[in-house]
């Protein structure tokens, strides 16, 4: 019984379909891998587009498939598939698991025998090629261009009432923002998802993206996370500031950080297992009295992984720096990323990419690491 591998998705989102294909689309397509052949299957509008640009075996017109189902008597999207298959002898495929149950359902009750396949589908991808580190770098690189210029203006801002000020007026979240953003677009770059900017109480929260004004003498996490749109790789930091002083207790757990972090990067190899890394931090932290632990009904210290897998998707999977079990193995490129979050002293995380080899890692571009801002 011939076996296949089919995914129908949308490019722009779906990294494993991009990764077989080299293909963006803003609409859904089809791809078959059938006896180590790609194939792709484009409309009338992607058809000439992705013969120039798809990195694939063979290019068939979709318009010429629906054709042929309606002769047969097939309709939709399902009797194109089926047709397809037919002329393959296609009995059994594998598809991803983020593969809707409409599709899965309709296909089986066609007959064919359909199983979810690895996450991701294309487990290669998470060993990068050397040029696929070289374009890591590359988007870490801007992304550190772009936290000089978060640091440049929190450095340019005054402070009035303890909330800065910048180019007289109040600045807020929402305004660094929007400068960072339209500083990435410049270089090439765009968020998938906006770049967290997050002071006081909201550094905090991991995830809060932070909003309204910032103020002095706390923390300000800076989050960046960008794609490049020509390569389709990520880069992610974190840093924080403070602008104005920091307090005696928020220096002592910015540097508890910035020794865990340091800690982590030191222990990463191929053979090692992730999960051991983070029970480190875990320790640590615990040992500089900075414990995790339930507080006002809400949990606080290390909240969250020290690290996961990134590349064309921005957290990539199974790749993580965790409580689960996870080998690194030489060609992983994972974040490193241990983090504080108290809500009487403030959060903070500090975040680089690095790339895995056998004895030890090296960590792809470089940013200072300091908390205050004078």
């Amino acid at each position: 019984m011939s076996n296949a591998k089919l995914i129908y998705d949308c490019p722009e989102k779906n990294a494993d379909l991009y990764y077989a294909a080299h293909f963006e689309a803003p609409d859904a397509v089809l791809f078959l891998e059938h006896h180590g052949k790609k194939i792709l299957i484009l409309s009338d509008l992607e058809l000439e587009r992705g013969k120039k640009e798809a990195k694939v075996d063979k290019i068939l017109s979709l318009s010429h498939l629906v054709e042929k189902a309606k002769k047969r008597g097939a309709k939709g999207m399902i009797g194109v598939i089926d047709t397809l298959f037919k002329d393959f002898k296609i009995k059994k495929l594998t598809v991803p698991q983020s593969s809707p149950f409409t599709l899965v359902d309709a296909l089986r009750k066609k007959g064919y025998k359909v199983e979810a396949g690895e996450h991701p589908f294309y487990p290669a991808r998470t060993l990068k090629t050397p040029q696929e580190k070289k374009w890591i770098t590359d988007s870490q690189k801007a992304v550190f261009k772009a936290m000089a210029l978060a640091e440049k203006i929190l450095g340019e801002s005054k402070i009035k009432n303890n909330i800065l000020y910048w180019h007289g007026t109040i600045l807020t979240s929402e305004r660094l923002r929007f400068e960072l953003e339209q500083f990435l677009l410049q270089m090439g770059f765009h968020n998938t998802m906006q770049p967290i900017v997050a002071g006081g109480l909201q550094a905090t929260d991991p995830h809060c993206i932070g909003s309204g004004s910032l103020r002095a003498h706390q923390t300000i996490i800076v989050d960046i996370f960008p794609r490049n749109d020509k390569t389709r790789f990520f880069g992610d930091a974190t840093r924080t500031f403070c602008k104005g002083k920091a307090s005696a207790e928020l220096k002592k757990m910015y540097q508890t950080v910035k020794e865990a972090q340091e800690m982590a990067i030191a222990k990463i190899k191929a053979g090692v297992n992730g999960k051991t890394i983070h029970q480190a931090i875990v320790d640590y932290f615990e040992k500089k009295n900075f414990p995790t632990q339930v507080i006002g009904g809400v949990k606080q210290g290390f909240i969250h992984g020290t690290g996961h897998g990134i590349g064309l998707d921005l957290h990539e999977e199974p790749v993580r720096i965790n409580t689960g079990d996870f080998v690194l193995k030489p060609g992983h490129v994972v974040t490193v990323e241990p983090g504080l979050y108290y809500h009487k002293i403030g959060g903070v995380r500090i975040e680089d990419i690095v790339y895995v080899t056998k004895t030890g890692c090296e960590v792809l571009a470089s940013y200072p690491k300091k908390l205050e801002i004078a």
